[in-house]
């Protein structure tokens, strides 16, 4: 059995939700938030495989509640919006979500993300899939203003990354202080909001940031 919290800022929504989802045999809707805060308080208490998370809501919106329920709990998040941005789906990952399902998929696509995400998978809804396959030819001003532009030093030490070297390694190709790299790295980290290499490399690609 499957245990799912919902969170949204409209009461109609949460109603249409519980009663589609209650429907499907292994799923138990434990209850229903109207904002992030008390999604949060009821993770942090109550054993919950699965919080569906929409972004905009009062009091905390569901990047913040995402990123502490993941931190603060063994919940795993999948968002559940209307916001097709490329800003909010990176919000949402960097915070620890595993889902990204928009408010128009069908019954079928929402169950599977409930079920993916449970057993350890990522999943995106086709529409969010297609947007992130074609993001060569997307350009939003929101997601520019979002993932920040890095200096040439940074381009070249996140190449280096990219390519597996080690600090000492890329100290010696760019004859400058393993230190010097290293405070280069941690700044990398801090400017693209991630929390380790994998996360750079990650977003490297993604972003198109080296081109």
């Amino acid at each position: 059995m499957l245990h799912i919290v919902l969170a949204d800022d409209h009461q109609i929504v949460l109603d249409g939700l519980k009663t589609l989802l209650s429907q499907v045999e292994d799923f138990k809707v434990l209850d229903t938030f109207t904002n992030g805060a008390d999604a949060i308080e009821y993770c942090k208490i109550y054993s919950v495989d699965i919080a569906l998370l929409d972004i905009s809501m009062p009091i905390l919106d569901g990047i913040l509640a995402c990123k502490a329920i993941t931190r603060q709990t063994k919940t795993k998040v999948v968002a559940l919006t209307n916001h097709q941005e490329l800003a909010f789906i990176y919000k949402m990952f960097n915070a620890g979500g595993k889902g990204y399902v928009l408010k128009t998929a069908d019954k079928e696509t929402l169950v599977k993300s409930i079920r993916s995400v449970a057993s350890g998978e990522n999943f995106f809804c086709n529409d969010v899939r297609h947007l992130l396959i074609n993001m060569d030819s997307f350009h939003s001003s929101e997601v520019e203003e979002e993932i920040p532009s890095l200096s040439r030093r940074e381009k070249e030490i996140l190449k280096l990354i990219i390519k597996e070297n080690t600090t000492k390694e890329i100290a010696s190709q760019l004859f400058i202080g393993q230190s010097t790299v290293e405070t280069h790295r941690k700044n990398l980290l801090k400017k693209l909001r991630v929390r380790n290499t994998a996360g750079l490399v990650r977003l490297a690609y993604e972003t198109n940031l080296l081109a």
